[in-house]
């Protein structure tokens, strides 16, 4: 479960400040972001991972 709250939580961060860097411009800062966001992205896959495993 912790994978899933904090992939959650890393997706909607990432979202607040991708929607930032876009607004300001800064690429940099839009490159960090999409990071950011992957990462999130593998959490949450991680999680389903481990919850199907757990299942069978």
């Amino acid at each position: 479960m912790p994978f899933l709250v904090l992939g959650l939580i890393l997706l909607v961060i990432g979202i607040i400040f991708l929607r930032k860097s876009i607004r300001e411009q800064d690429k940099e800062g839009v490159v960090g972001v999409m990071a950011l966001i992957v990462a999130a992205v593998i959490l949450i896959m991680f999680f389903g991972l481990f919850y199907t495993l757990t299942i069978f």
